[in-house]
């Protein structure tokens, strides 16, 4: 097999694929060339080429996050790699194995005024699990030393808590020449570390657990198989523990579980809060989006917060935290369905009372609402197909979403990490790529998808992706949270634009259909979930704009709260 002739960055794939690395999207460019030549010659990676390298960056986390597999990118020297730090930051605060491979100029090149040329060493340093550099013209020793930093950088993408790691890999011409590879580099693998639940630890959370009244468990995102909804059988159980979830937990439950965090809490009046705040807070999982339970907790502290789960680094969402317990869930949550149950308070019961209370008046609104943002999402997510994966943008698309129960059999996923709109379609399309068995519905607001439109420059995409854009004329989400709406500057924050969903389809080949109405939308999804024969995916246009669907949300949370 001829591959590279710099022997080191031969001996880096090689590492890669040993490490399970078997998917790449590369960039195109010159001085990347030998990891270019290297990748596509490997009879064990597929390589997915994709122009646009913030899109790339995107497209590979979200193959990584499907797969939970480490997922290698590559990119040209100079402003490229920047392109590529929206993705790393999302990929480090989501856990995901995202392997980082940049070339660059000989280090005596740095800053000498060489094209293509900037500091690239510890480039991600604030938002990264590992930063690594491979030497130029290593030596023999020098690359053993280098093959050793290679099966250091990927042992640390995939130990638990998973995050990405940059190599940086200068390079001098020539680069395109090629050879057989006469030497294999040394690989070595680590055991994974399994964390202790130690028995001290298991004496606080008995005694804690026995004397609280009032626990609640609340959990944010979560990969669809990270937790079985089994694992939570003890304390589904237990009347004295109040379930709060959003639909990125992927956890389904709805006899116990409170759904729609901020639907249930409109409904508990300011009389009423101290009986809902508990004693105890659990908390697992990733980012939270509900800001009204963040605001509940900084309020209403809890007397005990634990954390429990593997993070990469400490965090006190509430201001409150006691205690941090670094194991597996499932250990935590086999441990509690050891413990006696608390029979004598209903205080899981008072939360899911209000929780069916604000869904039924959800129900009678919704029959009621005209065409509007919180209309279409209605009829959005009751026309999904079954067991298909719902992908949600950020801003106003999400917070839509927790409003409505989770579909069952339905997989939830959303760039949470972060919560930026710059790279929720690229991730959907690579998540989609991975899952071909399975229908991928992405929801955007059209400002998400225009800043993420080349996400469609790729021909890598699946006709198991269908789209779906909320055009309300612009960034709906600041019509709808306090202070840019009040603002004498509105019209910079919301941002209309005069752009068309319709020229972008039309310029990559994406089949488009609109609806404007009840009637169109209802019309419109036999066509738009048909199956098609060719590998392109469908593109539909919600058009809402010009409809005040801020006050059609106000008026919602109004009804609510006065019941």
């Amino acid at each position: 097999m001829n591959t590279t002739k710099i022997s080191h960055v031969a001996h880096l794939i090689e590492i890669c694929v040993q490490h399970g690395v078997t998917k790449v999207v590369i960039s195109p460019g010159s001085r990347n060339a030998p990891l270019i030549i290297g990748l596509d010659a490997h009879p064990k990676i597929e390589v997915f080429l994709v122009h646009d390298e913030r899109s790339a960056a995107f497209f590979a986390m979200g193959m990584a996050e499907e797969s939970n597999s480490p997922v290698a990118i590559t990119c040209t020297s100079g402003s490229a790699p920047v392109n590529y730090a929206p993705a790393i930051s999302e990929a480090y605060y989501r856990n995901i194995p995202l392997v980082v491979l940049t070339a660059d100029r000989p280090v005596e090149l740095i800053d000498q005024g060489d094209g293509q040329t900037i500091r690239q060493k510890n480039l991600y340093q604030n938002f990264i699990k590992g930063s690594f550099e491979l030497p130029n013209f290593p030596s023999k020793i020098e690359r053993e030393i280098s093959d050793a930093v290679a099966n250091e950088a990927l042992n640390l993408a995939v130990q638990v808590p998973k995050g990405p790691v940059h190599i940086n890999i200068p390079l001098s011409e020539p680069l395109y020449e090629t050879q057989e590879l006469h030497t294999k580099p040394k690989i070595t693998i680590n055991q994974p570390i399994e964390s202790v639940f130690s028995e001290v630890d298991k004496t606080e959370v008995s005694t804690n657990w026995k004397q609280a009244q009032k626990k609640l468990i609340l959990i944010g995102q979560l990969a669809p198989n990270d937790l079985d909804i089994q694992a939570l059988a003890s304390v589904i159980g237990d009347s004295s523990v109040a379930i709060l979830v959003e639909n990125t937990s992927n956890l389904q439950h709805f006899q116990r579980i409170c759904h729609s965090i901020d639907r249930t809490l409109a409904i508990i009046s300011e009389d009423e809060v101290s009986d809902f705040a508990p004693d105890l807070l659990i908390t697992l999982g990733g980012a939270i989006i509900s800001k009204k339970i963040k605001a509940f907790f900084r309020l209403n502290k809890p007397k005990v917060n634990w954390r429990v789960g593997q993070y990469l680094f400490e965090e006190d969402t509430f201001q409150s935290l006691s205690r941090s317990f670094k194991i597996k869930p499932l250990t935590f949550f086999n441990f509690i369905g050891t413990l006696e149950q608390d029979v004598n308070s209903n205080f899981g019961g008072k939360w899911k009372q209000k929780d069916f209370l604000a869904n039924e008046i959800h129900n009678d609104y919704l029959a009621e609402t005209p065409f509007s943002d919180l209309k279409a999402f209605e009829l959005i997510l009751d026309a999904i197909p079954d067991n298909s994966n719902i992908h949600m943008a950020n801003s106003s698309v999400v917070r839509y979403c927790q409003l409505f129960n989770p579909v069952p059999g339905m997989s939830y996923y959303s760039n949470r990490g972060v919560s930026g709109i710059d790279g929720s379609t690229s991730t959907a399309a690579g998540i989609a790529n991975v899952s071909k068995g399975k229908l991928n519905v992405f929801i955007s607001g059209d400002t998400s998808f225009f800043y993420d439109s080349n996400a469609l420059w790729n021909n890598h995409l699946t006709s198991n992706l269908r789209i779906i854009v909320i055009n309300n004329g612009g960034g709906g989400i600041f019509k709808i949270i306090d202070g840019p709406n009040n603002s004498e500057q509105s019209h910079h924050f919301v941002a209309h634009f005069n752009a068309k969903i319709k020229s972008i389809c039309e310029a990559f080949n994406v089949r488009h259909l609109e609806a404007k109405s009840i009637e169109e939308l209802a019309a419109v999804f036999h066509d738009f979930y048909k199956i098609r024969e060719d590998d392109q995916p469908v593109l539909l246009e919600v058009n809402t704009s010009g409809i005040s669907n801020e006050k059609t949300l106000k008026k919602y949370f109004s009804k609510i709260n006065k019941s």
